[in-house]
């Protein structure tokens, strides 16, 4: 699963756009060169399936105690196994290492060195374990001073030497006995025994108290007779009971040693994220192992030139290392790493650990430049600190470094780097300066003086503060780098700049039978559009409008927005140009608004207004008008009628109206229409009059002269069935002529009232003119509210 994962992610190509390049790391002096890189920092980069790169540099930094100036030119392979996955080894083709005061290094302190002090090589003062024979010592386990010249020179390892005598002068010379040695000898070397703690053992009569090989030091002394001071007769002053060394060069003991090919590194680099993702983030895993150790005599002589720590079983290193792209031209390396250190081991016979060499935590930040892809300028700033259980360093030094420089890149695959480094907090003058210091140790002599104790204040003396932080990197690369994407050519898109208007509002027309008032210009609603766009690369452009209401007219950059039919409101236009890719530059929209127009009524006065109709009725009857509107504005006309008499029964608002004349008669009615919905100027008023007659009178229903009674009957029947239709009426029989005449026609009228048994009280019978020459009858109908004065003979 994992090889088919890494065959899916491999072969992703740079881009040639990109003008970052790659090349491996330098490292010394704490980080281990070769993975991908800055000069020291690990950045996000990983070499690409099938690049390689060798690189061979010139390094030289400064580290403490000694005031070290070491000098290493690595060399290194790196290939990319994957585009995710490199692997690297690296060694040192040459380290020199120059120690400027060697007065603060414990390696200058072992049996097989000298100081040059006073103008002659002699064994500098040292404080060590004291050394232990099979006897009682009087210094058990403690911690004693060893005189300037009193130790012999001793090949390593050292067992068996001669410790020298201390000083001591009769009865207790030879000081043999001191020490727990047969009386008559001198004290020896060793042999090492097992430690109790710091873990390293402990070495009596050369190392220091504290544990390890390596001896604490003295760095001034002061002489304890007043007369016939010489080496035996002083005392320390200011030393360390735990030893100093370098932790990169624990042993050595020349002020210049030179070695080769000593340290050797072999790792990977695995980066997690994807390799076209602006962050990078991966480990870095080494293991470190070196060449020369101290397990026979020739191993320590090179570890003693500061061939290497020595570290019997190798180092294990694990880095985090991330980055990130914030510009094309900037990127950001960050890394935190550790280092699991092997202790250094030598056979005595035996084997007993010599030094308990710190672990390393190491933290860095990287800012580099690639402004071109010839040109790559490079910060660093980086701190390794020791951590763990480890042997005590008097002078342990931290060292914080700043790294300026910059690459230069001929081509993808050649590159030549150049760069300026500083040791930020070395042991200069103000490393101690005012501090408080305390010394105490045994001093064996003739008279056995108790441990002594010294105390003052200000910087120590006699330690050789260091004086030059300066150090440098020069690297050149060579390799194989595939070919990069080619850049693609983007299709920049069109963008819409600008887009106007003729008008930013538009005004509806006004509706049929009005017009715009006076100032306003109402019913244009067209806009003209006039849209302006850029292309950089100057393709043929396709103007896309899209509207919210209405329509556009034409094509290009220039057309006609017509809002015919909307409503008032706001509507927008968006213009968008397309030059072969779609819409894929800035479109603008821009908004306008409808509104509606300000408009009066148009006034067109009717040529007549007359009202017809009216005439002559009878009293009872009904009179109708019409009122008569021609021409002029009708849409919304209205009619408002009044009578002078009567009641208007029917039509109020209407053309036609109908006027009850009940009650009236021998008068006339006038009837007035007053027209609404004209305009203001015009007539809107006209009347007409109708007559109402008198009353006419009530005719006779029937009438007859002298006939036969049969027929006079017949007549009264139908008189009879006319007054049962209209219940409310009377009737009203006159008859005329002779009295005898007139009495025998009554007669035979009331009889056939009885005989037809019809109501006798609503026939009324009287008697007219006598004079008359024969006998008449008149037969009357008088309706409810007539007065028989009305009727007509």
């Amino acid at each position: 699963m994992l090889a088919l994962s890494l065959t899916v992610l491999a072969q992703q190509p740079r881009s040639a756009d990109d003008p970052r390049n790659t090349a491996p790391t330098v490292g010394t002096g704490g980080p281990v060169g070769g993975p991908t890189g800055l000069f020291t920092v690990y950045d996000g980069q990983t070499l690409r399936k099938g690049e390689y790169t060798f690189s061979t540099a010139y390094s030289n930094f400064d580290r403490d105690p000694g005031n070290a100036d070491f000098t290493e030119v690595p060399v290194s392979f790196q290939i990319g196994l994957t585009d995710y996955l490199e692997f690297f080894f690296n060694t040192d083709a040459y380290r020199g290492v120059k120690i400027n005061s060697p007065r603060n290094v414990s390696g200058f302190y072992l049996p097989n060195s000298q100081i040059r002090i006073g103008g002659s090589l002699v064994s500098p003062p040292a404080i060590i374990l004291a050394p232990q024979g099979t006897g009682a010592s009087q210094f058990p386990n403690q911690g004693i001073f060893r005189p300037q010249g009193n130790q012999p020179f001793v090949s390593f390892p050292y067992t068996g030497g001669s410790a020298g005598s201390f000083g001591l002068q009769p009865p207790f010379f030879p000081p043999g006995p001191v020490f727990g040695f047969p009386t008559g000898t001198f004290p020896t070397l060793g042999p090492p025994r097992v430690g109790s703690g710091n873990g390293a053992d402990l070495f009596p009569g050369v190392g220091a108290p504290v544990g390890g090989i390596l001896p604490g030091i003295v760095f001034s002394t002061v002489c304890t007779v007043t007369t016939g001071c010489n080496n035996f007769t002083q005392a320390p002053v200011a030393f360390t009971n735990s030893p100093s060394y370098l932790p990169d060069a624990p042993f050595i003991n020349r002020t210049y040693g030179e070695s080769a090919f000593s340290t050797f590194s072999v790792g990977a680099k695995w980066r997690f994220t994807n390799v076209n993702s602006p962050y990078g983030i991966g480990i870095v895993a080494y293991y470190r192992f070196y060449a020369d150790r101290a397990t026979d005599a020739g191993g320590f002589n090179q570890l003693q030139r500061g061939a290497s720590p020595g570290g019997n079983r190798g180092d294990i290193g694990l880095v985090l290392f991330g980055d990130v792209r914030l510009r094309k031209w900037l990127n950001v390396s960050a890394n935190i790493g550790y280092n699991f250190n092997s202790s250094v081991k030598g056979n005595f016979p035996g084997r007993f650990t010599m030094l308990d060499r710190p672990d390393e935590l190491i933290a860095a930040i990287g800012v580099d430049f690639p402004v071109n892809r010839y040109f790559q300028p490079i910060l660093e700033f980086r701190a390794l600190e020791y951590v763990g259980g480890r042997t005590p360093n008097a002078f342990e030094n931290d060292p914080i470094d700043g790294i300026a420089g910059a690459r230069f890149y001929p081509a993808r695959w050649l590159s030549i780097g150049a760069a300026y480094r500083y040791h930020f907090n070395q042991q200069d003058a103000g490393f101690i300066r005012d501090t408080v210091s305390t010394f105490t140790v045994n001093v064996g002599d003739r008279t056995q003086t108790p441990p002594q104790t010294f105390t003052f204040r200000g910087t120590i003396p006699g330690f050789q503060p260091s004086s030059d932080a300066h150090g440098f990197i020069i690297q050149g690369t060579i390799g194989r780098r595939n070919k990069r994407e080619a850049p693609q050519v983007l299709d920049k898109p069109a963008d819409v700049t600008a887009v106007e208007f003729s008008k930013t509002v538009v005004t509806l027309p006004c509706p049929p039978g009005f017009r715009p008032a006076a100032g306003q210009d109402c019913g244009d609603q067209t806009v003209e559009v006039r849209t302006t766009a850029v292309d950089p690369e100057n393709a043929v452009l396709t103007y896309n409008y899209t509207v919210s209401g209405g329509r556009i007219v034409g094509s290009g950059a220039n057309v006609t927005w017509d809002l015919s039919g909307v409503r008032p409101g706001t509507y927008t236009i968006t213009v968008g140009v397309d030059d072969g890719c779609g819409i894929c530059g800035k479109t603008q929209t821009k908004t306008i608004e409808v509104k509606e127009c300000v408009c009066e009524k148009i006034c067109e006065c009717p040529s007549s207004i007359t009202v017809s109709g009216g005439g002559v009725v009878r009293p009872g009857e009904v009179l109708t008008f019409t009122a008569n509107v021609v021409g002029g504005t009708q849409e919304n006309i209205t009619y408002n009628w009044t009578v002078s008499k009567g009641t208007i029964i029917e039509g109020q608002g209407t053309p036609v109206i109908r006027v009850s004349t009940e009650g009236l008669e021998r008068t006339d009615i006038v009837a007035r229409v007053e027209i609404g919905g004209l305009c203001p100027e015009c007539p809107n008023t006209a009347q007409e009059t109708g007559s109402v007659t008198e009353r006419p009178g009530i005719s006779p229903f029937d009438e007859f002269q002298v006939i036969p009674n049969d027929d006079i009957r017949g007549r009264l029947d139908n008189f009879f069935v006319a007054l049962r239709n209209d219940p409310t009426a009377t009737g009203y029989i006159v008859i005329d002529g002779p009295k005898k005449d007139a009495d025998r026609r009554e007669a035979l009228i009331r009889n056939h009232i009885r005989f037809r048994k019809f109501d006798a009280t609503r026939i009324t019978i009287v008697r007219g003119d006598t004079s008359a020459p024969s006998v008449s009858t008149k037969l009357y109908v008088i309706p409810a509210g007539r007065s028989i004065t009305e009727i007509t003979r």
